[in-house]
């Protein structure tokens, strides 16, 4: 049987149906092309997509955009040298990259959050039916200084920004990968009353801030900030399983590419 990209987006979609809007859109390729390989990836850089055509891939699928903006709008990039040697690249490659954020983000539960809990191991910890709400069990003893090594240690990095102090005790806490914005975070603190909350990202004055603020009246409060690709990578492993299941004559295969910003 020959499976094109649009078996394997079928089989992406069918969870949640057809969503409108979204940026989960064919940003190159054919729909009726065949597909022998498939890259899942959180970002399709210049260097993972070379690597995946140099591999034999057919399909990447990307939670990112690949052209630097939400919508992966390229009016305002021509004549740019960067966009236009990467999309020489694509076009000549013939390579298919599909956008997979909305629809990842929209299964119950949210697949990037599943794949990270296991990654992490924390699926006993996650409250169900809300599972970026977690609570340690009576018996563990934790700190933010405990849970910063225990992220450095599943996640494979160094550094991460934390916000409050390292040694209070955490009970009860919140996971929310990615970058949903400070009004979200602050929200979430205040309907959960959690102690801690790890997100991927954020703009520094405004959820920093606040959690400083109530740091400095005594309340018990703090951020980890691990950084976007840290907090969401591990959970396109979700897709991996997905498509492997779908199609197990298909190789499929998470491309996890370094960081773009490091400490030094």
């Amino acid at each position: 049987m020959i499976i094109t990209v649009q078996m394997v987006l079928n089989c992406l979609i069918e969870p949640v149906g057809h969503l409108e809007p979204t940026v989960d859109t064919l940003k190159s390729g054919r729909l009726n092309g065949e597909v022998r390989k498939v890259a899942v990836v959180f970002m399709a850089t210049y260097a993972v997509i070379k690597q995946a055509v140099e591999s034999g891939v057919d399909l990447i699928l990307t939670h990112e955009p690949t052209y630097y903006n939400h919508k992966d709008e390229v009016d305002w990039l021509a004549g740019d040298p960067v966009y236009e040697r990467k999309r020489r690249l694509i076009e000549e490659s013939g390579i298919s990259i599909f956008r997979l954020h909305d629809y990842v983000h929209t299964y119950k539960p949210d697949g990037i959050l599943v794949g990270m809990l296991k990654k992490l191991e924390w699926e006993s910890y996650a409250k169900p039916g809300e599972m970026n709400l977690l609570s340690f069990p009576p018996d563990e003893q934790h700190t933010v200084r405990t849970i910063v090594t225990h992220l450095k240690n599943k996640l494979g990095i160094d550094n991460m920004l934390v916000a409050g102090d390292l040694e209070m005790p955490v009970r009860r806490f919140g996971l929310m990968p990615g970058a949903s914005g400070g009004r979200s975070h602050i929200n979430y603190f205040e309907r959960t009353d959690i102690d801690l909350l790890i997100v991927g990202e954020t703009n520094e004055w405004e959820t920093n801030e606040y959690v400083r603020d109530a740091a400095d009246m005594g309340l018990s409060k703090a951020l980890i900030v691990t950084g976007h690709q840290i907090s969401e990578e591990a959970g396109m492993l979700t897709v991996v399983e997905m498509v492997r299941e779908a199609f197990p004559d298909l190789q499929v295969d998470l491309i996890a590419s370094p960081l773009a910003v490091k400490n030094i």
